[in-house]
């Protein structure tokens, strides 16, 4: 394993002018901050309604608040909630539908179009953005809106993107108040990782750095051992995709010893890629005793293809604060493969360019 030099504060001043290494650092106050602007919010005009749905309309970095939301509080939903990422909402919303409609810019034309069609549907919608036409919108048909601040890009507000959603669903009934009480324990959590994980730490100490080396040259491969694992393991996936511009594959158990497993043995024709991919588990300490086992072998599978395997695990009490102990691992290692390859991990050219030409007439 080789660890990519240079990777202090001081290396991050070339390449990350507009200072994304600021933002990853300054994750925990983020979630403290959501925390405080999601409390301050009324929503006593909706309180009283009884929902038979919850509906996260949002795309990308806007979007993993919902399913951060959906898998880490499953068992105490007490809604069944649906994630959309596309310019339609499921012909079930109606009436009894609430739909939390979620863009960092407030101008995501998916989201837009999802929020009418709540609209249209007689559907109770609550705004989470930082202002534009989404705003606008609601604020103009007396919608409930949760704004915080802008300036960050969506992968870098996954605090403002998730944290309003535990306050608005356990302030309306759909989670247990006690959900509230998470967010302290996941911010001090997240603390400590930034201590061990933050560029101040050496290499050889600093599980992120250590990562970053490991998927030098390499495809990543993050695979969750369960539930809200799944979702950490995606999110890997597009921090690394975005942040150092790089492809990487997600996938989680026990879904993939169902298909991808099958992909470990053989691959001949396709002159063992296995050898330039680089195994993540995300693993938790409450994770059942057949998900353990189901992890083992396939580990025994895998370990005779991968180029390498590693394990990161969980850190806290809550649910809350081990997922995002994992995802704050994830967001330091993926900057620093950026820094690694030499690229700057704030722009997404290729995206900006895609909603260029999507704005043009055809």
């Amino acid at each position: 394993m080789t660890v990519p030099q240079a990777l202090d504060a001081s290396s991050f001043q070339a390449l990350d002018p507009q200072d994304m290494l600021g933002a990853v650092l300054g994750l925990p106050e983020q979630v403290d901050d959501a925390k405080r602007i999601a409390l301050t919010v009324s929503f006593e005009s909706i309180r009283k309604r009884r929902f038979s749905s919850l509906v996260i309309a949002g795309l990308g970095g806007s979007a993993i608040g919902g399913d951060l939301l959906r898998a880490g509080f499953e068992s105490s939903l007490r809604l069944p909630v649906t994630v959309v990422r596309d310019y339609d909402l499921p012909a079930s919303v109606g009436e009894d539908s609430l739909v939390f409609a979620s863009s960092n810019s407030g101008n995501t034309e998916e989201t837009l179009a999802a929020y009418a069609a709540a609209h249209e549907a007689k559907a109770t919608v609550i705004a989470f953005t930082t202002g534009g036409k989404l705003a606008e919108l609601a604020r103009a048909d007396g919608v409930p809106v949760v704004s915080f601040p802008g300036g960050l890009q969506p992968r870098a507000a996954v605090g403002y993107a998730f944290i309003p959603l535990i306050v608005a669903s356990a302030a309306l009934g759909i989670l247990p108040k006690t959900a509230i009480d998470e967010i302290d324990e996941a911010s001090a959590v997240m603390r400590a990782v930034r201590e061990r994980c933050g560029p101040h730490a050496p290499s050889d100490s600093n599980e992120a750095k250590r990562l970053a080396g490991r998927w030098q040259g390499m495809i990543p491969v993050i695979y969750g051992s369960q539930g809200e694992r799944g979702v950490v393991a995606y999110r890997w996936k597009t921090q690394i995709n975005e942040n150092a511009k790089a492809f990487a594959v997600s996938n989680v158990f026990p879904e993939l010893n169902h298909n991808e497993t099958v992909g470990w043995s053989g691959a001949h024709g396709q002159e063992r890629p296995q050898s330039h991919l680089t195994v993540v588990i995300l693993r938790d300490k409450a994770e059942p005793a057949h998900i353990r086992r189901r992890v083992e072998l396939t580990k025994q599978i895998i370990s005779r293809h991968a180029a390498a395997i590693s394990e990161v695990w969980s850190e806290g009490e809550s649910p809350l604060a081990r997922m995002l102990s994992l995802v704050y691992v994830g967001d330091f290692a993926s900057l620093y493969l950026a820094i690694a390859y030499g690229e700057d991990p704030t722009p997404v050219g290729v995206i900006d360019w895609l909603k260029s030409e999507l704005g043009k007439p055809y």
